[in-house]
């Protein structure tokens, strides 16, 4: 990634460094005994079904010939958006991996974006159904525009100026969801924030303890998580936020 904001092809540096980047992103999952390491060698060498699709993609011997000329492609346009949208629908399209396409074309959605100097982009949880329906419409229906669209709102979202800060110190325990309540403020907008129990168990080893009185004690790790999900639009329904376990240790959250 610091070569392509460095300035260097960003096509380029996706042929050379994918499958590394590939093997970056999903070596937790085989440390965890989800993924076998031999599934991180190469491209798929079977056929593949998606479940959440009604597109089937090419058979795996045309693997090898559609990704060099995929590369090519990348390589020889010059507008960062459209490489960016080419980029995840065309991976997507290609479904080189045997697990693991969606988060590696959003991964490279977000190189090309950086080649132009863009900001990192989410695909929201609440965006799913909708996101998935537009790579449908361009894979089997031929019209790339209602991804583009949907694309171009996220990252417009990213550009805008936000902010999150806590002037609410009003938190509370919900029962029925498992969470502490907590609530941030941007510009006028009031946003709902919350921190499973599990994460607070987790994270802060609170199994036994009372969760808003640890909740207080980390207010500002929990508040700065919550922020930075916040800033690169990764929000629930209705624009909420909610810290899962382990995100803590992802956003650099220190355990007490």
């Amino acid at each position: 990634m610091n070569k392509v904001l460095a300035g260097k092809n960003a096509g380029a540096q996706a042929r050379a460094e994918h499958k590394d980047w590939y093997g970056e992103l999903f070596q937790p999952f085989v440390t965890a005994g989800v993924l076998r390491a031999g599934e991180l060698a190469g491209y798929r060498k079977n056929a593949v079904y998606l479940r959440t699709s009604h597109y089937a993609p090419p058979r795996w011997e045309a693997v090898r010939d559609a990704m060099p000329a995929y590369f090519d492609l990348l390589e020889k346009e010059t507008e960062p958006s459209v490489r960016a949208v080419l980029g995840h629908w065309l991976f997507g399209y290609i479904h080189p991996y045997p697990d693991g396409n969606g988060r590696m074309a959003r991964f490279l959605m977000n190189v090309m974006l950086a080649s132009g100097g863009y900001p990192w982009t989410v695909i929201r949880l609440r965006d799913r159904r909708a996101y998935l329906a537009t790579l449908d419409r361009a894979s089997i229906d031929v019209d790339i525009k209602p991804f583009t669209t949907l694309l171009s709102q996220r990252v417009r979202w990213a550009l805008e100026k936000h902010d999150l800060t806590f002037p609410d110190q009003a938190e509370k325990f919900d029962f029925d969801r498992e969470v502490v309540l907590f609530f941030g403020q941007d510009g006028k907008t009031r946003i709902r924030c919350a921190i499973s129990r599990e994460a607070l168990d987790h994270d802060f080893r609170a199994d036994k303890r009372e969760k808003v009185e640890v909740f207080r004690e980390n207010r500002k790790v929990i508040e700065e998580a919550a922020r930075q999900k916040y800033l690169v639009g990764d929000t629930e329904t209705h624009g909420s936020i909610l810290i899962h376990s382990g995100e803590l240790a992802k956003a650099g959250g220190r355990r007490r």
